[in-house]
């Protein structure tokens, strides 16, 4: 049954009217849902097809990863291990910046991200870039985020002294 529109519009209620119009409604709403801002979250991360953004290593171990949120661009940074995050944040002088949300992957379940400020480390790990350290929720990691990111910092630094 046709829509009655009213004379003065001079448009006929035709098919083909009806579905460009549902269709640009359609489009119409797509865009509002693109246009809202994302909130800080992780992500699933592409193996081996996405690279650690501060190293340029091709990510293909999830028990190591890490992701900072990056406010400037609305979405996540992503690293190979957790040590190349600390460092990356350490640089940016984010690292204490509670504020910035900042991930890691929990080496027993891979796909469950940890808050990395109140997850737990353990060192002596063979992790991507030799870092070493591994975060878990369980009793087995030992160390707290200020222990861990300061002896990878340390590290670091005599590694690659300025």
């Amino acid at each position: 049954m046709p829509i009655p529109c009213p004379p003065e519009a001079g448009i006929a209620p035709t098919r083909r009217r009806l579905v460009c119009m549902a269709l640009g409604l359609a489009a119409a709403g797509g865009l509002a849902g693109c246009s809202q801002e994302a909130g800080p979250a992780p992500r699933a991360i592409k193996l081996k097809r996405e690279s650690c953004d501060y190293c340029g290593m091709p990510i293909g171990d999830p028990r190591y990863a890490a992701e900072i949120w990056n406010a400037d661009i609305g979405r996540v940074r992503v690293y190979d291990d957790f040590g190349c995050a600390v460092i990356a944040a350490s640089q940016r002088k984010e690292l204490e910046r509670t504020e910035i949300a900042f991930w890691v992957a929990d080496e027993g379940d891979p796909a469950r991200w940890l808050p990395a400020r109140s997850a737990r480390y353990r060192a002596g790990v063979a992790t991507p870039m030799g870092h070493g350290y591994a975060a878990g929720a369980e009793a087995g990691h030992p160390a707290d985020f200020a222990t861990a990111s300061a002896a990878i910092c340390e590290k670091a630094l005599c590694a690659h002294p300025t």
